[in-house]
């Protein structure tokens, strides 16, 4: 953990410090404080599949066109165990398969992107997708989609994780509290490249997805694949670190205002 030192304001601050409210300093040095305990991660999913190409490779939900379809919905469950605490996720990435993959750049005319804690478990979820969202569903892309790969790395994998969305709106994950799901709704088709994936009964990802009904199909197909994921963002404090950042807080404003 950062040292609370690390983030004593400077001369200048102790100056404006000691002509405000001690409420309004003991507010500033919060701020900074939880600034300073964050740190920026990556979660890789399924996580032995870190340095290791997958057994297989998928192109849902965004490579479609090359399956001859125009939509498609696809939802895929993410293990909570994989996640050690309350994340603020801000990126999604994914990197191009060793064999099927290659180099490409595309825009896809409309996707929405969705994630939700849920109660299904992997390997478990239900072929009617409403019954896997769960009750913070949040829609953290929509609109056009430009997406992008250099198809770097070994030629027998794995490749980097170059093909990124950027979310809209971040996503706050608690894994203490279920699963994770992302739900992508393909509008409009399109190309891109061969995503790299796991087969692996018992791991931490699975799908289920459309085919012939399309993205207002109320019900897909199940099973134990899984595109190989990293989440990009935060990991954010638990609530005792917030509390001990509270009171250091409160601490150091006094020590400004008795100075």
């Amino acid at each position: 953990m950062i040292s609370i030192n690390s983030v004593v304001p400077s001369a200048a601050f102790c100056t404006w410090a000691r002509r405000c409210s001690v409420r309004k300093a003991r507010l500033v040095v919060a701020i900074l404080a939880l600034g300073a305990v964050q740190a920026w991660a990556n979660v890789i999913v399924p996580s032995a599949q870190t340095s290791v190409e997958g057994n297989s490779n998928n192109g849902f939900p965004f490579n479609i066109a090359a399956f001859g379809l125009s939509s498609q919905r696809y939802q895929q469950v993410y293990g909570s165990s994989e996640f050690s605490g309350l994340f603020l996720i801000t990126d999604i990435e994914f990197r191009p398969d060793a064999t099927s993959g290659a180099a490409f750049s595309s825009t896809l005319s409309n996707i929405q992107i969705d994630l939700s804690t849920t109660t299904a478990a992997v390997d478990g979820l239900s072929a009617t997708f409403a019954a896997n969202v769960g009750s913070n569903d949040t829609i953290v892309y929509s609109g056009p989609l430009t997406l992008s790969s250099s198809d770097t790395g070994p030629p027998g994998g794995p490749k980097a994780f170059d093909i990124v969305i950027v979310l809209q709106t971040p996503f706050l994950y608690d894994p203490a509290l279920g699963n994770l799901l992302l739900d992508v709704r393909n509008f409009g088709g399109g190309s891109t490249t061969q995503f790299d994936a796991q087969i692996t009964t018992g791991d931490s990802v699975s799908r289920v997805f459309t085919t012939s009904s399309g993205v207002s199909g109320l019900t897909g197909t199940p099973d134990t694949s899984g595109l190989i994921t990293s989440f990009s963002g935060s990991v954010v404090p638990e609530p005792g670190t917030l509390a001990l950042v509270g009171l250091a807080a409160a601490g150091l404003a006094w020590r400004r205002r008795k100075s």
